[in-house]
C-alpha cells in the first residue's frame, strides 16, 4: 500500500460519516436546526458503513429527498419519516408508490416503500376457476391460483401421511400431521410441503437436498424428532456432513460452511480467499473481520474514549469488545469478581483471566487449560468431564479436547509461526524450522502466541527471514542491534541452529572496532589497539579458557577502553601526540577530573613500558586502601533471620541473600553458579565456594535443595542449562544488575551485608582457610584479617609448637630398685 493510499484512508477515517450525511440531508432542508438533523440521524441511522453508504446514495440522487418516492435504500424511508416527525418542511414525506399516499407507517419490500396494503397485499392473478383479475388466496399443488371464493381445499395433508406412513412404518398419522405442523405454521405453506414430498417422496430418503422449498427440510427433521428413523437426514452434497442445509446453490442445497467457500471471493484487503459480506462505494470486495477494522468503521468508544471497533451500542454511544457491558460474576476457579462468561463445561462462572489460564493438571498432570477446580488444583478439561462425546476436538490434529472445532492454541501457535518464518518464495529456513518444532512445544503456547504477536518481534523476525536466505550468526550481526534481537539469538543457540559464542565479548570487540574506526592513521590507533585487544583482551581470553566472560570483566576492559581513548582524545585536542606528551600533559589531563582515572592512569604506565609515551612519565596508581565500613552485625543477622524464616520470599531470592549475609558472596560470583557446585550427601549439603566446600546449615540447605530441584525461568523454551540461578536469555544465568535488584527488593544490601560478613569471618578463620572456603584471593583476605582484628599471625607457630609437644617421648622418672 502506498504512502499517498494510506494518508486518503486515514483522512477518510477521520472524517465521519454522520457529517457527511448531514450536509446532504441540509442543502435540501434549511428550517430545522442542523443540530437537530444531527440527533435525528444519529438516532436512526447508527452504523458508520450505514451512514456511509446513505451519504454517497443521497448525494448522487437526492431526488427522493424533494418527492418522497422509492425506490431507494429503506433507510431513507424511515429518516425521510423520522425527520418529518421532527419538524421538517423543505423534506418531502414518504409516499407510497401505489396509492400515492402518505401513511402514517410505512411497509417496506426490497428498495420498495409504501402502506401495507399496496406493499404487502396479495398480488393479483386470474383465479383458474372464475377467471377474474383477483387477489390470490391459495394455489393448489400445482401452483395454480385461485381467489378466495373459489378455492377449494383438497386436503393433501391425508394423502401425505398415507406416503410417510409406507416409508416409515414405525410412525402413525397423528405424528405426521403433528410434524407438519410444526413445519409450518400457515396452512399454504404445509399443502406446499405436502404437494413437493406426493410428488417426489425420495426428498424424504436421502435427496431432501434438492428439496425445492426449505419447509421440506423442517419436516424431514419434525419426522426423525417424532421417531421416523426410515426418514434420512439429507447430507451436504460437496462435504459429505451432517450440516444443516441453507439455500440452493444450483440444483442442489449445500451447508453454509460449503456455500461460503463457493462464493469467496478474494478480500481487497488482506488479499486471502474468504466470503464476501461488504463492499466499499468502489464495489471493491471486504471479508467480515476486514471490514469491521477498517478504519472508516472504527468509532470512538463511549468507555474509554479509544477510537476501536465496535462491539456493542449503549445509551452513552458505542463500546469496544474491553468496554461493552456485560454482568459481574464471582469466578468459580480463582474467586474473583469481574467479567466472565458461564462456562459450558461446568456451568459456573468462569472471568476472563481464567479463560485463557495454562495449567499444569493437579489430576494428570498434563499442560492445558484451565476447565475447572481451582487455582490451586486446577483441572484440565478430560477430568472435568472424561466423557469424549461430550467435546469436540481440534479439527488439525484431532488431539485436544475443547468445546469448538477451531484449531486448538498448540495448532494456532504452528501456524502463526510458519507464517512468519516462511521467506517470499514460502520456504522455511531449516535453523527457523528447528526453532519452530522447538517452540510448537513449549509448555504455555499461549505464552508464545503473545511473544509472537509484539510488532518488534514480527518486524525483526520478517526483516531477517526475507532479507537474508540462510540463517547464521553474521547475518544476525547485519541487522540493527536490539534485545529483541538479542533474545530471538539466543533461543536460536539453545535449540542447536546456531554455535555458542560469548556475546558479551563480541559486543566488546565491536565497540574496540567502532573505536579505532574513528581514529585517522598514526600513532594513537596504533597504541590503543596494542593496549586493549593485544594486552587487555589476550590476557582476558587465556583466563577465560572458552569460558564465556563474566560482566564485571566485560565493564573492566570497557572502562580501561574509555580512559585510554579519553586521554588520546584530548591529546589531538591540543595538537599533542602521545609519544610527545610531558608529565605536565598528564597531570593536567587528570585534573580535569576525567571518566575511569585509575584505568586511564594504567594505559599511561602501559604505554611508557611499551615505549609509546617518553619514560619518566608517571602516572598515580589507584590502589584499594583495604575494608571499609559500616558493619552493622545486629542489621546482618536481622535481615538473615527474616530471609530464613519469611516464606513470601522466593527461594532463589532467600539463597541468594543468605549467600551474601553468611558466605561474604558477591553477585557478580553468586549469578554464575553451577549446580555442580552444591552436593547433596546423606545428611548434610555441601556447596563449593573455593577450594575447599562448605557444609551448609539447616535450613538453608532444604532451600538449596529446593532451588537445584525447582529452578525455573520465564523463557519460552525450557533449557536444561546447569546454572543455579537461570536468566531470561536462553541458556544464560541471571544477569549480575537484575539480581542485585532482587536482593535489594528482598531488603539485603550487597555490598555493605558483603563487608560485614567477611569482617565477621576474618575474625574467626585464618586467612589460608577463608580464602579457600570463599573463594576469595589470599592477600585479599589477609587484609580483611588485619582489618578485623584476628590475630592469625601466630596461628602457624602455635600449630607446629602444639603438634611438636605432642610428639615428644615420655621421660619415665621413676627409680630403678
Amino acid at each position: 500500500m502506498t504512502t499517498a493510499a494510506t494518508h486518503d484512508e486515514t483522512a477518510e477515517a477521520e472524517r465521519e460519516p454522520l457529517d457527511a450525511l448531514v450536509d446532504v440531508l441540509c442543502q435540501v432542508e434549511t428550517s430545522l436546526d442542523r443540530g437537530v438533523v444531527r440527533a435525528v440521524t444519529a438516532d436512526v441511522v447508527r452504523q458508520r458503513a450505514r451512514q456511509r453508504r446513505l451519504a454517497t446514495e443521497l448525494a448522487e440522487a437526492p431526488d427522493v429527498l424533494r418527492t418522497g418516492k422509492s425506490p431507494a435504500a429503506i433507510m431513507v424511508g424511515k429518516l425521510l419519516l423520522a425527520l418529518k416527525r421532527a419538524g421538517a418542511e423543505q423534506l418531502a414525506a414518504p409516499v407510497c408508490g401505489g396509492c400515492g399516499r402518505e401513511p402514517r407507517t410505512l411497509t417496506f419490500a426490497r428498495r420498495t416503500w409504501g402502506c401495507s396494503r399496496c406493499v404487502s397485499s396479495p398480488s393479483l392473478a386470474a383465479c383458474t376457476e372464475c377467471e377474474q383479475e383477483r387477489d390470490v388466496h391459495a394455489r393448489d399443488r400445482d401452483g395454480r391460483p385461485f381467489c378466495r371464493a373459489c378455492f377449494v381445499d383438497d386436503d393433501v395433508t391425508t394423502l401425505l401421511a398415507e406416503v410417510v406412513i409406507g416409508i416409515a412404518p414405525e410412525v402413525t398419522a397423528e405424528a405426521v400431521h403433528g410434524a407438519l405442523e410444526r413445519a409450518h405454521q400457515r396452512p399454504v405453506g404445509r399443502r406446499q410441503i405436502a404437494a413437493h414430498v406426493l410428488e417426489r417422496p425420495e426428498l424424504l430418503t436421502g435427496e431432501g437436498a434438492s428439496a425445492p422449498i426449505p419447509g421440506i427440510l423442517r419436516f424431514i427433521k419434525e419426522l426423525r424428532a417424532a421417531g421416523a428413523t426410515s426418514v434420512i437426514v439429507p447430507l451436504c452434497p460437496s462435504c459429505g456432513r451432517a450440516n444443516p442445509l441453507g439455500p440452493p446453490l444450483g440444483a442442489v442445497r449445500v451447508c453454509g460452511n460449503c456455500a461460503a467457500k463457493v462464493r469467496a471471493s478474494i478480500c481487497s484487503r488482506c488479499g486471502k480467499q474468504k466470503p464476501i459480506n461488504h463492499r466499499d462505494e468502489n464495489g471493491d470486495p471486504f471479508c467480515q473481520p476486514c471490514w469491521a477494522s477498517d478504519p472508516r468503521n472504527l468509532e470512538v468508544c463511549a468507555g474509554c474514549g479509544n477510537r476501536r471497533r465496535v462491539y456493542g451500542r449503549t445509551a452513552a454511544g458505542p463500546v469496544c469488545l474491553q468496554c461493552r457491558p456485560r454482568p459481574e460474576r464471582v469466578c468459580a476457579i480463582c474467586g474473583r469478581t469481574g467479567r466472565g462468561t458461564i462456562s459450558r463445561a461446568t456451568g459456573r462462572p468462569l472471568c476472563d483471566l481464567c479463560k485463557g489460564h495454562w495449567i499444569v493438571c493437579s489430576a494428570c498432570g498434563d499442560g492445558g487449560l484451565v476447565r475447572g477446580g481451582t487455582l490451586k488444583e486446577p483441572l484440565c478439561a478430560r477430568c472435568v468431564n472424561p466423557d469424549p462425546d461430550f467435546w469436540k476436538r481440534c479439527r488439525i490434529c484431532n488431539t485436544t479436547w475443547q468445546l469448538m472445532t477451531a484449531p486448538c492454541t498448540r495448532c494456532s501457535l504452528d501456524a502463526r509461526l510458519r507464517k512468519v518464518f516462511a521467506a517470499d518464495d514460502g520456504t522455511i529456513a531449516p535453523e527457523l524450522h528447528r526453532l519452530r518444532e522447538r517452540l510448537v512445544q513449549v509448555d504455555r503456547p499461549i505464552y508464545a502466541i503473545t511473544w509472537l504477536q509484539k510488532k518488534n518481534v514480527q518486524s525483526t523476525i520478517t526483516a531477517l527471514v526475507h532479507e537474508h536466505f540462510q540463517i547464521s550468526h553474521a547475518a544476525l550481526d547485519a541487522m540493527p542491534p536490539s534485545k529483541t534481537l538479542d533474545h530471538f539469538r539466543s533461543m536460536l543457540v539453545s535449540v542447536g541452529a546456531l554455535e555458542f559464542r560469548d556475546e558479551g565479548l563480541v559486543r566488546l570487540e565491536r565497540e574496540v572496532k567502532e573505536t579505532l574506526d574513528g581514529y585517522a592513521p598514526g600513532e594513537h590507533p596504533r597504541a590503543l589497539r596494542g593496549f586493549i585487544p593485544w594486552h587487555l583482551m589476550r590476557r582476558l581470553r587465556g583466563r577465560l579458557k572458552d569460558k564465556p566472560a563474566s560482566a564485571q570483566q566485560i565493564l573492566n576492559v570497557r572502562t580501561h577502553l574509555v580512559g585510554a581513548d579519553g586521554l588520546l582524545r584530548w591529546l589531538e585536542g591540543r595538537g599533542k601526540s602521545l609519544s610527545g606528551c610531558t608529565q605536565a600533559d598528564i597531570e593536567s589531563y587528570l585534573s580535569t577530573k576525567p571518566a575511569h582515572p585509575k584505568k586511564c592512569s594504567a594505559f599511561v604506565r602501559w604505554a611508557v613500558r611499551r615505549k609509546y609515551a617518553p619514560a619518566g612519565i608517571k602516572a598515580p596508581a589507584i590502589r584499594w586502601t583495604g575494608p571499609a565500613g559500616p558493619h552493622d552485625q545486629d542489621e546482618r543477622w536481622a535481615v538473615a533471620r527474616r530471609l530464613l524464616n519469611d516464606e513470601s520470599v522466593a527461594t532463589a531470592d532467600r539463597v541468594a541473600g543468605l549467600l551474601v549475609l553468611l558466605y561474604a558472596q558477591t553477585a557478580s560470583s553468586i549469578h554464575r553458579l553451577t549446580t555442580d557446585r552444591v552436593t547433596p550427601a546423606d545428611d548434610h549439603v555441601l556447596l563449593h565456594l573455593g577450594d575447599q566446600p562448605i557444609q551448609l546449615p539447616a535450613p538453608l540447605d532444604r532451600f538449596m535443595l529446593d532451588l537445584v530441584a525447582s529452578r525455573g525461568t520465564d523463557t519460552l523454551i525450557r533449557h536444561e542449562g546447569d546454572w543455579l540461578f537461570p536468566g531470561r536469555s536462553v541458556g544464560r544465568p541471571i544477569h549480575e544488575s537484575q539480581l542485585l535488584r532482587r536482593l535489594r527488593r528482598a531488603g539485603v544490601k550487597s555490598r555493605q551485608g558483603r563487608s560485614t560478613a567477611l569482617f565477621a569471618l576474618a575474625q574467626e578463620l585464618p586467612a589460608g582457610q577463608l580464602a579457600k572456603m570463599l573463594g576469595v584471593h589470599v592477600g585479599v583476605a589477609v587484609t580483611w584479617q588485619r582489618a578485623s582484628g584476628g590475630d592469625w599471625m601466630t596461628y602457624a607457630a602455635a600449630v607446629a609448637a602444639r603438634s611438636a609437644t605432642r610428639a615428644r617421648p615420655e621421660v619415665d622418672n621413676t627409680t630403678e630398685t
